[in-house]
């Protein structure tokens, strides 16, 4: 079986904040827990904070492409967030040929954008040449599987999440069979 070419890993962070940004990079495990390893757990910490603020997905979204680490382990933040950043970020790319978000509540910019013959996935600095006939379709089916699991495992409604998602993809398939 073919590995795929974008991965992605949700967690939810344990404390209720990171007061020490250092020993977060350096110690994930102690404040991170996988909402896909560790469902039960994740989702009850998600609840209990859903008790206390409006977001319950304080946490880290590890993205990967072809192995290629994506997004750096200080940019946490509220990964429900990150995901409509990374969906608008791939509709507004389908329509112009390159779109610019910001992170969920930060001044770091994500960017998907062709420069020359490649095209740059950037967050923050970081920059990574990706091929967008895996890099969407990959970016699209990390998003459905986090919808569908919030919408399995918290119980909320990602109706309107996913149907984005599928539409996303139908312009995407539209798109390239118009190429040829």
């Amino acid at each position: 079986m073919k590995e795929q070419a974008v991965q992605s890993e949700p967690y939810i962070l344990v404390p209720h904040t990171v007061t020490d940004l250092d020993d977060f990079v350096a110690h994930p495990e102690n404040y991170l827990v996988s909402m896909f390893q560790e469902p039960r757990r994740a989702a009850g910490i998600w609840r209990d904070r859903l008790n206390r603020n409006p977001y319950g997905s304080e946490g880290f979204l590890s993205l990967s492409y072809h192995g290629t680490e994506l997004i750096s382990a200080e940019l946490w933040d509220e990964v429900t967030g990150i995901w409509f950043e990374l969906i608008e970020l791939v509709e507004e790319y389908l329509l112009k040929g390159s779109a610019e978000r910001l992170f969920p509540g930060q001044p770091v910019p994500l960017r998907l954008e062709v420069k020359g013959r490649s095209t740059l996935f950037t967050v923050n600095q970081q920059k990574n040449r990706v091929d967008p006939s895996d890099f969407i379709p990959g970016i699209l089916d990390e998003a459905h599987r986090y919808f569908t699991w919030v919408e399995e495992n918290i119980g909320t409604s990602e109706g309107q999440a996913l149907q984005a998602i599928d539409s996303l993809r139908n312009q995407f398939l539209e798109r390239k069979h118009s190429r040829y």
